[in-house]
């Protein structure tokens, strides 16, 4: 969120494993060595009074998919807590992209949005610390419907989390290792979306395999045989 006759088997074959197919890795922009930054771009689901922006990354997917899991990785600032004390919700959208007059990119329009309760994803130590002592956490989300987007066009992600306190700490998506550079964080103050070409976030794209993927599989074998932080 694998030797019978020519018979109707095959087909409800199919669609019984379609149904529980594991979710497969279809994107991934993630660090080799999570000592190698402490940097990641604020991004709150709502406006605050200091650190006002919500941050997203491009990506491109080389098959059709229907995206069922995420993972990303991030921190507290650390300027109260060290670990997440200060946030009860994550929120993950999807954009549309669209490239400005100067040819850069930014999020368009929205296509999906889902808010998880810190609670009901997976939040996972990961041993390793920012020089503030803030923790850098893995989460993972299983979204309550599938997200279908087409290959070889770009998409936006952005992964927010919601202060408790709006006057204590803004959670930071954590960089990843340089992918296109291309990202972009939305000012609430100005109402606005703002290029940037500085560093990525490290998050992961899970899918489900369609129906017409799964039954090719399935199928022919039985024929054969029979950043830095932003600065308010």
């Amino acid at each position: 969120m694998r030797t019978v006759r020519f018979t109707t088997i095959p087909a409800i074959i199919t669609l019984t494993v379609s149904s529980v197919a594991s979710a497969e890795l279809v994107y991934s922009q993630t660090l080799a060595d999570l000592d190698s930054t402490d940097f990641g771009w604020y991004s709150s689901s709502e406006p605050r009074p200091t650190r006002n922006f919500k941050h997203a990354d491009n990506f491109s997917l080389s098959t059709q998919s229907h995206i069922s899991q995420i993972n990303w990785w991030g921190m507290t600032e650390g300027a109260t807590h060290t670990d997440l004390q200060n946030f009860d919700q994550f929120q993950i959208e999807f954009y549309t992209s669209r490239t400005t007059n100067n040819n850069r990119i930014k999020p368009d329009t929205l296509i999906a949005s889902q808010t998880f309760d810190l609670a009901s994803i997976t939040t996972t130590d990961t041993g390793h610390l920012t020089a503030a002592g803030a923790i850098k956490y893995q989460h993972q989300a299983t979204l309550t419907s599938s997200i279908a987007l087409d290959a070889d066009t770009t998409y936006w992600i952005a992964i927010s989390a919601r202060s408790i306190d709006p006057t204590a700490d803004t959670w930071q998506w954590l960089d990843s290792d340089l992918t296109d550079t291309d990202s972009s964080s939305y000012d609430y103050n100005t109402d606005r979306w703002l290029a940037f070409r500085d560093t990525d976030s490290a998050f992961q794209l899970f899918a489900i395999p369609s129906p017409a993927t799964t039954s090719l599989l399935l199928i022919t074998p039985i024929a054969a045989r029979r950043r830095r932080p932003l600065t308010p």
